[in-house]
């Protein structure tokens, strides 16, 4: 089973000025307090799917192979832990370029990759108490060469590809597990990407995907992905 998750409220789209002033960084903005809240009601939503999911399949949750992979802007790491704190079996946070945000010349004027604070000065938001025992890993959990990396500037077509084979990707190596029903796979991410990623799997109609929306693809034996959930929140 895959989900992909929005990042939760970003600073920079909020009408609170004392979350705004505490940017360091316009293009790598942190998520607000509401986004924590929206993460982790949004974890104790997907813990409660995952559940469900190990009941019906009769498997023990402590079983259950769960992988946190994230875009590395600092608002879906912070996404990511807030998810990892209400959901077991994990302590490790893989950093995935190929969900990184979609590089448009609407909303980047250079390639700001490099620049994020990842790569740079960490923002002081994620303290020790708050990564609460999260290991943000610097490598990819999807470790294949040849997927397609975000470039500056991006068009529809190369946005649309690089989702694409990264859901083929991890698609692929999920079916070649010896028992793909003890693994799932969570991705933290934008709206553009969950967007993408329904369009891939021709979804047509869904919903708005509002901050923390979920999308839920359930990899069947023959190979096939059924759609579970479609770009829905669970924190209003």
């Amino acid at each position: 089973m895959i989900f992909f998750v929005r990042h939760g409220e970003r600073a920079d789209q909020t009408n609170d000025n004392g979350e705004r002033k505490r940017i360091q960084k316009s293009f790598d903005p942190h998520l607000t307090n509401v986004g924590d809240k929206q993460a982790r009601m949004t974890g104790a939503h997907l813990n409660k799917l995952i559940q469900e999911y190990a009941n019906e399949k009769q498997i023990q949750v402590k079983d259950l192979q769960i992988n946190f992979m994230t875009s590395p802007f600092l608002r879906c790491i912070q996404t990511s832990i807030n998810l990892m704190r209400e959901i077991p079996n994990n302590s490790k946070l893989y950093i995935q370029d190929e969900i990184g945000e979609l590089m448009y010349t609407f909303d980047f004027s250079s390639n700001i990759l490099d620049k994020l604070h990842l790569r740079t000065e960490q923002h002081p938001i994620l303290t020790k108490e708050y990564q609460n025992g999260v290991q943000i890993i610097k490598e990819r959990f999807i470790k294949n060469p040849n997927l397609p990396q975000p470039v500056f500037p991006e068009n529809d077509n190369l946005c649309y590809n690089r989702i694409k084979a990264f859901m083929v990707e991890l698609k692929s190596q999920m079916d070649k597990l010896p028992n793909k029903t003890n693994t799932i796979n969570i991705c933290v991410t934008h709206q553009g990407v969950v967007e993408l990623s329904l369009m891939i799997e021709k979804v047509k109609n869904h919903n708005w995907i509002d901050y923390c929306g979920v999308s839920q693809f359930i990899l069947e034996d023959h190979g096939n992905v059924k759609i579970g959930i479609k770009g829905q929140s669970f924190w209003k």
